[in-house]
């Protein structure tokens, strides 16, 4: 019995450290990938603010923007910052787990403009501060124009207070139908938590639709509200986002007693140094971050797409809506196509 126990215990630990390296080498690959195309991107002839119909937006329209990329921008997004991340690592002398969280959501933005991978289903407009895109340094990227596309860098602090947030929100929602029903299945924690964030991201993207921070340039018409307006909302959209928050949520709830989400498990049998180990749990994490919005929000787009209708004549028209993506002038054929 004691030989065998012997073999046994050796074995159990070399899988769990396999599994172990599995994640973070799986980590390591969106973080090399994410690297190399922003590298690309800054040293490239793209890094160029897009710039085109700037000047022609509506007044109330403009100190809108200002005023967003101020507040959720800068100083939300700065709260955020310090208080997950930089605040417990003076602290501590250490990166929490939801300081590792933050920042692996915070990287999703890489692929914020995914969803224009074949067909431009979301555009974005050339008010905000941005400089241009780095889609043309995506390997396989398919959809052309996508050194004109402008994504703009308040979107990418929105993957702080909006995925970010949602995420830990989700989390903390789980946490307290657990403490008011320590029964509750881990079926109807994830649904009802999933039912929340459907809602929540309803209200949300109907305001920024009609309000223009946001536009969803081509969608299925007939599972789309207001279609053919240039605030049109596809019905599907909520169920997307809500699975993607769901997904980091449960990343942040089911962690072990002792604080260890899934792919950090078993990664302290590496033989890693602490900033090694740290810089190991971090990669681990970014994986699941980057394959949460991948499989939840861009893969079933990228289906959607094969059904989408024709773009609005008023993101067409309105040239600071789309910065010169689509229009009549462009060689883009799905793209000349409008609502009239």
């Amino acid at each position: 019995m004691t030989s065998t126990a012997t073999r046994v215990e050796p074995d159990r630990l070399e899988g769990q450290r396999t599994a172990a390296r599995l994640w973070v080498l799986h980590g390591l690959a969106w973080f090399a990938l994410i690297a190399y195309c922003w590298t690309m991107w800054v040293l490239s002839g793209d890094f160029t603010p897009n710039t085109l119909g700037r000047g022609l937006e509506p007044t109330w329209y403009v100190v809108l923007v200002r005023c967003v990329e101020v507040f959720f921008g800068i100083l939300m997004s700065g709260w955020i910052l310090w208080r997950f991340v930089l605040g417990p690592k003076i602290r501590t002398g250490r990166f929490t787990f939801d300081g590792l969280f933050f920042l692996s959501a915070w990287l999703m933005f890489f692929q914020e403009p995914w969803i224009n991978w074949t067909v431009y289903q979301f555009q974005y407009a050339t008010t905000f501060v941005n400089f241009g895109g780095w889609m043309a340094h995506i390997p396989g990227w398919s959809s052309p124009n996508a050194d004109k596309i402008p994504v703009p860098l308040v979107y990418g602090m929105a993957y702080l207070w909006m995925c970010g947030m949602l995420g830990y929100a989700s989390s903390r929602y789980m946490a307290r139908q657990r403490r008011r029903d320590p029964g509750r299945s881990v079926f109807r924690l994830i649904t009802q938590t999933y039912a929340l964030m459907i809602a929540i991201d309803i209200v949300m993207e109907l305001t920024m639709t009609r309000l223009g921070l946001i536009s969803y340039s081509m969608t299925i018409p007939s599972l789309t509200l207001f279609a053919g307006t240039d605030h049109q909302f596809p019905l599907y959209e909520p169920f997307s986002w809500a699975g993607t928050f769901v997904v980091l949520g449960c990343l942040h709830f089911f962690r072990d007693d002792r604080g260890r989400s899934l792919p950090e498990r078993h990664i302290d049998k590496l033989r890693l140094g602490e900033r090694a180990r740290t810089f190991a749990r971090f990669l681990a994490v970014l994986g699941v971050c980057q394959l949460a919005i991948l499989g939840t929000f861009n893969i079933p787009y990228w289906l959607y797409a094969l059904h989408t209708g024709p773009i609005p004549a008023a993101h067409i028209e309105r040239e600071w809506r789309n910065g010169g993506v689509c229009g009549p002038q462009t060689t883009w054929k799905e793209c000349r196509l409008v609502y009239r």
